[in-house]
């Protein structure tokens, strides 16, 4: 009796290994030391805060190949901080970061549930920083991000149909609580050349949100440039460039509100310690006419900071 229960349980084991294609463990960690001339901060060790370049986070994504083309997958991530172990960056609750389902075919791919939503990965298209923590985009004109992820989200991704790739999000009204968001994604990557497009909208608010960037990668040398239109006041557009010196990748980008006469910029070097492993050191100011990044009641006043740090991804 004993042995026809080990054998069923590898048996069942051995059949929940085939139905699960594959399963992923992945993260990143990040840390480093802060220093800006807002009121009230000093000189700290900091992770997953705005002179980072990335949120520590972990996560777990799997796959299931259900035959005739379709796969079902899944992504959790959760943001933690590495000052103190703190879990719940970016929205909170443990998995805030990610938590949701996909099914994908030769139809492209259709998720739910919670992750980053088309206006974020518009923008990552072709800002030069990766929409780093410290990106003076995101710190100008956060608003035309939406937050960068949606809860209760249904999203489709096309395939990629001669580089051009189509992503939709929409949440519902009883899910958004306070009216319907639809957010629509046009991005073009094709040899040097990356054009991306987003329009969102919440059904309840006035205005929408709407930025339209490219870059072009000449080879030792990268610019890009965008023009983003938030709803209210807010209206500009950033431009910038990237090159390597030796192994040392350089990044200036420079980010102006026309309404508000306001500008934010961010200087940034990266040196690689390994293919996953690399060192960064960063400038931001934001600029004194709008509150940005380091969400400081500063107007009247430059707020600088400066950030050195490690990154391993794994």
């Amino acid at each position: 009796m004993k042995k026809t229960l080990i054998a069923l349980a590898a048996v069942a084991a051995t059949g929940a290994a085939f139905a699960q294609s594959s399963v992923t463990l992945y993260g990143v960690a990040d840390i480093g030391l802060q220093d800006t001339n807002a009121p009230g901060t000093k000189l700290k060790l900091n992770s997953s805060d705005t002179m980072n370049n990335g949120i520590s986070r972990w996560g777990i994504r799997g796959t299931e190949d259900l035959g005739g083309g379709l796969k079902a997958g899944f992504n959790f991530e959760a943001g933690l901080s590495l000052d103190d172990g703190k879990t719940g960056q970016s929205g909170g609750n443990y998995f805030s970061r990610a938590a949701y389902m996909t099914l994908a075919g030769g139809f492209g791919e259709l998720s739910l549930g919670r992750r980053l939503n088309p206006a974020f990965n518009t923008a990552e298209a072709w800002e030069l920083t990766g929409v780093a923590m410290y990106s003076a985009v995101s710190s100008q004109f956060g608003d035309a991000l939406r937050g960068f992820r949606y809860s209760d989200m249904i999203m489709y991704t096309s395939p990629s149909f001669s580089g051009l790739t189509v992503q939709f999000g929409h949440v519902l009204k009883g899910d958004a609580g306070v009216g319907a968001i639809n957010d629509l994604s046009l991005r073009y990557a094709q040899g040097p050349l990356s054009v991306a497009f987003d329009y969102n909208k919440q059904s309840n608010v006035k205005g929408n949100n709407k930025h339209l960037g490219a870059s072009y990668d000449f080879g030792g040398f990268k610019v890009a440039g965008a023009w983003i239109d938030p709803a209210g006041a807010a209206k500009g557009f950033s431009i910038g460039g990237s090159t390597t010196v030796g192994t040392v990748t350089l990044t200036a980008d420079f980010v102006r509100d026309t309404e508000y006469e306001d500008t934010d910029f961010v200087l940034e070097a990266k040196y690689p310690l390994s293919k996953r492993t690399f060192a960064y050191a960063a400038y931001l100011q934001d600029g004194k006419k709008k509150n940005g990044a380091f969400n400081a009641a500063t107007v009247g006043k430059n707020v600088n900071g400066f950030g050195l740090g490690i990154r391993h991804n794994f």
